[in-house]
């Protein structure tokens, strides 16, 4: 049971949309929620400090009043974005796009449908297509990408592809990131109670979800129809994860601890924690030792342990304890021999 107002009206819709080095991007996102029916109340583009000019990309819109173009003093990354944007809202639902990709015609009715029909849902998640933005080739959807998590849902059906969550939430998460807010409609109410995490640089999305539900109260469904197109291309986070891995995991590691200490945690929950946090030491780890960093590498395999051998991943620690084990001998060797050269 939603613990936010049903009373809520559905009809005043902002939509709020991050931009960072998005000049080539924005204007297409901007017309894929234009095109929505109904359209929305208004659109909001906060520009996260960019270096390119985002207000000349959106000058047509932002004339004809269109778009608020909403510009932050420096860049303070996507979750600060996104907390400007709600602040700046007026409407009764906020609906998320991020400036690379952009949402089909009928995105917006879809989700409100769900919100008018089920007033104890706060959040409508739905799913999207994945495109490789120069190819234009399609790489299945998000759902599809997602399907084992998303099975660890325990769900009610309300109609044939929306259903709502009654449990199951954070141990899903946990095991594979299927929310993106791009595909999200959400009730203005729910952020009187959950903003985004303003130090947070990535997996923002999958904190904010898991904060509504568990420490705010706010009800979800997901929607596994495809209401908008995902780009895939250079700039975006998860067009390289090998990049983006230590920052990731780094995020992730502080987040899991951060987790464990949260009240009525469910034994179930807290495993499932727990496995996630030592596979994310067990990944630094091995990213930390093919960079010959052997104090991390040890330290975050030593911090893996302290959180217990868990099924499934004993086999694992002991192998990448071994191979540090064998192998810190020559990172040190190559350390010294790396200082002489100096």
């Amino acid at each position: 049971m939603s613990l936010f107002p049903p009373e809520l009206a559905c009809q005043r819709v902002s939509v709020v949309i991050p931009a960072y080095r998005a000049a080539a991007f924005v204007g297409r996102a901007v017309d894929s929620v234009l095109a929505q029916q109904p359209p929305p109340a208004e659109v909001i583009v906060v520009d996260d400090a960019s270096p390119d000019d985002l207000r000349a990309a959106l000058a047509q819109h932002v004339l004809a009043g269109r778009v608020r173009l909403v510009r932050l003093p420096h860049n303070q990354g996507v979750a600060a974005a996104r907390n400007a944007g709600v602040r700046a809202a007026d409407g009764d639902v906020v609906a998320f796009l991020d400036a690379d990709d952009v949402w089909l015609p009928e995105h917006l009715s879809r989700a409100l449908s769900v919100l008018a029909d089920h007033p104890d849902v706060d959040v409508v998640l739905q799913d999207f297509d994945i495109v490789d933005l120069q190819t234009q080739q399609r790489h299945g959807s998000w759902f599809a990408l997602r399907h084992e998590a998303l099975s660890r849902l325990r769900t009610t059906a309300l109609d044939p592809v929306t259903r709502r969550v009654e449990g199951g939430f954070v141990g899903a998460l946990m095991s594979g990131c299927f929310v993106h807010m791009q595909a999200t409609v959400v009730r203005r109410a729910v952020f009187e109670r959950t903003m985004f995490d303003e130090r947070l640089r990535c997996s923002e999305d999958v904190d904010w979800a898991l904060r509504s539900v568990h420490l705010g109260g706010a009800t979800w469904a997901v929607r596994a129809q495809a209401s908008g197109v995902y780009h895939r291309h250079a700039q975006s986070l998860t067009a390289d994860l090998t990049q983006n891995h230590e920052r990731i995991e780094r995020t992730g590691l502080m987040l899991f601890a951060e987790y464990l200490a949260w009240p009525r945690l469910a034994a179930s929950d807290r495993m499932q924690i727990r496995r996630a946090l030592v596979r994310a030491c067990l990944d630094l780890s091995y990213f930390a030792r093919s960079q010959h960093r052997v104090a991390d590498a040890w330290r975050f395999w030593a911090i893996g342990l302290h959180h217990g051998l868990h099924h499934g991943l004993g086999l694992r620690q002991a192998r990448e304890g071994a191979k540090l084990l064998l192998s810190t001998p020559w990172m040190l060797l190559q350390r010294l021999s790396r200082r002489r050269q100096r």
